[in-house]
């Protein structure tokens, strides 16, 4: 949903402030491991609080007002602890002056919770005994069920983007007066003299001063064969050294170097906005106080108009706030978003937004430049032609002898 710039619920990752429209929110973006576990604790205890609330609720075995008080003692941790992050995102949301779903989910829930308590410990109140406390906790059960699933999917989907931080090295050969020593590759300045000996990964962007190698890009270019560099062409961070020794002077660091700036794509793709989710934002910020005005007037018409009495019209107000809740429209944009530009990455596609990743749904050609964009970009022996000097068993007898001390490609 929209948030505005003046909230508090604010984080800052890698120089760039992102705001949130609920504390759930926030956390989940700065920590995302530990408010999974979380939730995961939560989706447990309310699963197992909600069967004997079923059972007891359509199957009693205790007289009706002492079956009320265990369906009340059951519902309650539910409602007020598993929900209370509910009530917690309704809180942010009047803060901020826009609707979101936890408000009708805590109104909803609130509403079914009250009454039944209501007319648990005060029977007379009302003129009828049904409780609806597997409402409430149903409710809070199953959409807490369907964030756990949102959230591990995003988790799994970051994964992808981790995978790709993972491919810078962890340290780097730096020469300084003649010695040579390992520092951490976040320690490594502009101008830093550096040594890439054969298999390893260049730390940061940089141009060669002595050596000559071939120079595994395949991470950036899609293609597989190695390019020949020498002293006075620049190299790419991450990209892998194949054969020869090479002495290096950084040029790009930190989150300037070309991997840095591609992660910053993916990420920024991952939490950006699609015209088409920020369509859904703006339908939310209006549709949930419509839905909550909507519940009142059916509410107060049953009441009035219709002559029910007050429990039909609470049950008119709560049925029309759940059922009306539609939290697919607040999360499945994001969660398509995040899931097809990290697969993207995982499988070496660059999405630059979703902007650009909604467009894709009108293509209808691709024009490719590259091999190994389809293949497998891997070159491997197919046929055999003898010359007819040789047999085509005694060329693969030398082709094998060379390859066997060989770290060429081919």
């Amino acid at each position: 949903m929209y948030v505005d710039e003046d909230t508090k619920l604010k984080a800052n990752v890698s120089g760039t402030t992102y705001y949130f429209c609920s504390e759930s929110c926030l956390l989940q973006f700065t920590t995302p491991e530990k408010e999974l576990r979380r939730l995961r604790q939560f989706v447990v205890a309310s699963a197992l609080l909600a069967v004997p609330i079923l059972l007891l609720t359509y199957f009693p075995i205790l007289p009706a007002q002492s079956n009320n008080y265990a369906l009340f003692a059951l519902a309650t941790p539910v409602q007020l602890v598993v929900g209370w992050r509910f009530y917690r995102g309704t809180y942010d949301s009047i803060k901020s002056r826009m609707g979101n779903m936890d408000v009708l989910i805590a109104v909803g829930t609130t509403a079914a919770w009250a009454y039944s308590a209501v007319v648990t410990f005060a029977p007379s109140f009302f003129p009828f005994s049904g409780v609806y406390f597997d409402t409430s906790a149903l409710i809070i059960t199953l959409i807490l069920a369907g964030r756990l699933l949102e959230h591990t999917t995003k988790a799994r989907a970051s994964a992808a983007v981790r995978k790709l931080a993972d491919l810078q090295p962890k340290m780097a050969h730096k020469l300084a007066g003649g010695l040579e020593s390992d520092i951490p590759v976040e320690n490594v300045e502009v101008g830093d003299e550096l040594i890439v000996r054969p298999g390893e990964r260049i730390p940061v962007d940089s141009v060669i001063l002595e050596g000559r190698s071939a120079i595994d890009e395949s991470m950036i270019t899609g293609e597989s064969m190695p390019v020949d560099r020498s002293a006075g062409e620049k190299v790419i961070g991450a990209t892998i050294n194949k054969v020869g020794l090479l002495k290096i002077r950084a040029l790009n660091v930190g989150q300037d170097t070309a991997l840095a700036q591609i992660l910053k794509l993916v990420e920024d793709a991952a939490v950006g906005r699609a015209p088409i989710q920020r369509l859904a934002d703006r339908v939310a910020s209006v549709f949930v106080p419509l839905v909550v005005a909507v519940a009142v007037g059916a509410g107060i018409f049953w009441y009035v108009v219709g002559h029910v009495g007050i429990d039909f019209a609470i049950l008119a107000f709560v049925s029309v706030v759940v059922i009306a809740c539609p939290c697919a429209l607040g999360i499945a944009t994001p969660a398509a978003l995040l899931v097809g530009t990290s697969k993207g990455a995982q499988n070496g596609v660059l999405i630059k937004g979703g902007e650009y990743l909604e467009r894709t749904g009108k293509v209808d050609a691709v024009v490719l430049d590259k091999t190994g964009t389809l293949t497998e970009g891997k070159p491997s022996v197919v046929d055999v032609v003898s010359s007819g000097t040789f047999s085509g068993d005694q060329l693969l007898h030398l082709a094998a002898s060379a390859e066997r001390g060989s770290e060429h490609p081919l």
